[in-house]
């Protein structure tokens, strides 16, 4: 007879992290009429922005965008430095795996390089090399079986477990545009042109209140420009900004985090109301903001079972839990030399960007991508870049653990003149999560047997000890009694004061 059972359904969502892939993008520009000839490229500059993501019938994953570049150069018979904006388009495909239950699919971008070479003085190429980083979701479903209903019989014993797990409730996504009017510093010139612009996007906070999700951050701008007399300038900032999101259907002890994604950036020269303003800048960054909510969820299940009345045959099922879910951060300062090949005088600008941190040999692996715009012994500019990569010791406990962590250079740069070249100080950040993945075996199904009447009748009373691994639920369902009849058969509280010495006497059921 089939043994009918009580279930529970859990669902939830599971974050899937995919291997990196690289993306190349390039393309030629001509030198607008009002721009003299290029006589030498110093630097050029990029922000990703990543507006479309898709998972593919095949399942590899679709990332695009542009990577809206600034090239640096020297015109001919001209005084100072000049500036070429555009956008270099792309499109790239990762292989993936996906089916019907993944969602919410993700895609970082980091520019790991990005080069312009001159084709005639009227024309040059770029080219960009991008790594992304996609992360989707995936719906689960799960039944456990819980108890059994009450007209399956008072002879069954149920060994139940208790285990709890962190996982995703859900995920809101909201696109938004940040303007704001930036004014220069006093005492200087105004901007004739703005030669480069560049954010960097930092979440401080994030939280479920009532039935909205609160999320803050601010933005450090850095604006490279070029004064009417040729002297360049910088203008340094940091804007908060915050948003609400939808938070329906969570509850609020829910923990959430925020991510966000670049769209699109723009800065001119001048105010809404004062568009000829020399002294004021204007900066509109359009951001996507993508929150995960995250819940604790209890799942328990019946992990064995049996009668004291009849043989019962189960059905067993293998369920996979992550258990003790830890959040932590590792910190680690950075130092590395940028070699230039001459003397420098001054650094006029430095950029640091990092990549997907990955677990080798008990550290965090982190590609670094540094740059420095710089002026040499000859008055001149030039620029100097490296790609290196950072260790931060993992510092996790032994065990089947799986763990991720997003890596940020978030912080002050020191910078060093050295004989050799650039000395760069900066901080690196790893916020790590862990947890250890389980499997236990659960039962999905059983049916009772038929009694064999025929057979020799046991002994009602049985005396013996435990082994040393042994379970009063293994000698319990050996003998088809029950926990609590052993205990009390020997004035025993609980489990815990049974010795390897001790003789047991097992009542058995009749």
């Amino acid at each position: 007879m089939e043994l009918k059972l009580q279930k529970a359904e859990h669902d939830y969502y599971e974050k899937i992290s995919f291997d990196p892939f690289p993306c190349e993008t390039m393309r030629e520009n001509i030198v607008p009429d009002s721009c003299g000839d290029i006589a030498r490229i110093v630097d050029t500059t990029g922000v990703v922005c990543l507006t479309g993501r898709e998972l593919t019938g095949d399942g590899r994953f679709c990332a695009s965008g542009s990577v809206d570049a600034s090239v640096l150069y020297i015109p001919e018979k001209e005084e100072g430095l000049r500036s070429l904006h555009f956008q270099i388009p792309f499109q790239c495909y990762g292989e993936g795996q996906g089916d019907a239950s993944c969602e919410n699919l993700d895609i970082r971008g980091e520019l790991r390089s990005i080069e312009t070479r001159v084709l005639n003085p009227r024309k040059v190429l770029t080219r960009a090399n991008l790594v992304l980083y996609p992360t989707l979701c995936r719906h689960v479903s799960l039944s456990v079986c819980t108890g059994v209903e009450e007209n399956a019989g008072e002879n069954i014993q149920l060994l139940r477990e208790q285990k709890q797990t962190r996982v995703a409730a859900g995920v809101r996504e909201k696109e938004f545009t940040f303007s704001e009017e930036l004014p220069m510093s006093p005492g200087r010139g105004g901007a004739e042109e703005i030669l480069s612009t560049r954010v960097d996007v930092r979440g401080t906070d994030s939280k479920l209140i009532g039935s909205k999700l609160v999320v803050k951050g601010f933005l450090a701008v850095m604006v490279l420009y070029r004064e009417a007399g040729g002297r360049l300038g910088i203008l340094q900032q940091e804007l908060p900004f915050s948003q609400i999101l939808e938070g329906n259907g969570f509850d609020e002890d829910c923990e959430s985090e925020a991510a966000y994604r670049l769209l699109s950036l723009d800065c001119r020269i001048g105010s809404e109301s004062a568009p000829d303003d020399n002294c004021t800048l204007t900066l509109s960054v359009s951001l996507c903001t993508r929150v995960t909510v995250w819940k604790r969820l209890e799942i328990g299940f019946i992990a064995d079972l049996y009668s004291t009345a009849a043989g019962v045959a189960c059905q067993t099922e293998e369920l996979e839990i992550s258990e003790d879910s830890q959040q932590s951060v590792r910190r680690q300062n950075v130092r590395e030399l940028l070699e230039t090949g001459t003397a420098v005088r001054s650094v006029v600008d430095t950029s640091i960007s990092c990549g997907g941190a990955r677990l080798d040999s008990g550290e965090w692996k982190i590609p670094i991508w540094a740059r420095c715009l710089y002026v040499d012994e000859s008055n001149q500019l030039g620029s100097v870049r490296r790609e290196f990569t950072a260790a931060i010791p993992a510092e996790l406990e032994s065990g089947d653990l799986d763990c991720e962590a997003e890596a940020s250079c978030h912080g002050d740069v020191i910078v060093n003149i050295t004989p050799e070249g650039i000395e760069l100080r900066f901080p690196v950040e790893c916020a790590v999560t862990s947890s250890r993945r389980r499997r236990c075996l659960c039962v999905s199904g059983g049916e009772l047997e038929e009694e064999n009447q025929s057979r020799e009748p046991a002994p009602s009373l049985i005396l013996r000890k435990m082994g040393e691994d042994e379970t009063l639920w293994a000698v319990a369902k050996q003998y088809r009694a029950t926990r609590e009849g052993i205990l009390s058969a020997n004035e025993l509280a609980d489990e815990s004061q049974i010795t390897p010495d001790r003789l047991l006497l097992i009542p058995r059921a009749r």
